[in-house]
């Protein structure tokens, strides 16, 4: 048996993990209340309600159902903010964390509900492509969830890796629940944007780092030894 055979395969979240950009995130989500005629919140109120979209997160915020002309107005202000500023950098000393981890046996995709297409050239223009086996992003209308993208993901993936460990690193609760629909084992990462409290009820450890989250999936994976 090849000694690296049990490394795990890491699929991680962009925005609000590997991206260091949840201070735009705010802005972003502020821009979108905005144009539904709403007064700005702070990051603990987005962190106490957050959901996988802008018109999501907005309706937990607000307390009610949005109309689909507001979510259109919401999706549209929340992806304009985005687009009218830099592209995020990634989280100081994660492009050196992945390579590490690369050379000891693990390998890496991205999978987010962002835009596919923009987040492909954000990725490019990093100079870090080389670094994920994969890369997909939301292809159709804003969605709620990772659990049929992570399934289509995970199909991918595993023509290439075949039946090593795949562990799924994100921020959100909506990551925990992908992940074991999908029989993929979460690591839930606290310095995103769902507040730690919250992804602590989902009863599986919290890292507070990426070097952290990336320790627990090399110990998941050494526990199936």
């Amino acid at each position: 048996m090849p000694r690296n055979f049990n490394r795990p395969h890491l699929v991680w979240g962009w925005r609000g993990t590997l991206a260091d950009d949840v201070q735009r995130q705010v802005g972003a989500v502020n821009a979108a209340l905005a144009s539904l005629g709403t007064e700005p919140v702070d990051l603990d109120t987005i962190r106490r309600h957050f959901a996988t979209s802008a018109p999501a997160l907005c309706a937990a915020i607000l307390g009610r159902a949005l109309t689909d002309r507001e979510r259109t107005q919401a999706n549209m202000a929340f992806e304009t903010f985005h687009s009218r500023r830099p592209p995020a950098q990634l989280v100081p000393g994660t492009e050196d964390l992945l390579a590490r981890l690369i050379r000891s046996g693990c390998s890496h995709s991205v999978l987010s509900l962002s835009a596919h297409n923009g987040l492909t050239r954000h990725i490019a223009d990093m100079g870090i492509a080389s670094l994920f086996l994969r890369v997909d992003g939301r292809t159709g209308p804003s969605a709620r969830s990772k659990r049929q993208p992570l399934a289509k993901h995970v199909a991918m993936l595993q023509r290439t890796i075949g039946n090593r460990p795949i562990v799924l690193i994100g921020d959100a609760v909506d990551d925990v629940r992908a992940a074991l629909a999908n029989q993929v084992h979460p690591v839930p990462y606290a310095g995103g944007l769902t507040h730690p409290d919250i992804l602590r009820r989902s009863g599986v450890p919290v890292a507070d780092s990426l070097a952290q989250a990336a320790a627990f999936a090399v110990a998941h994976a050494h526990s199936l030894n």
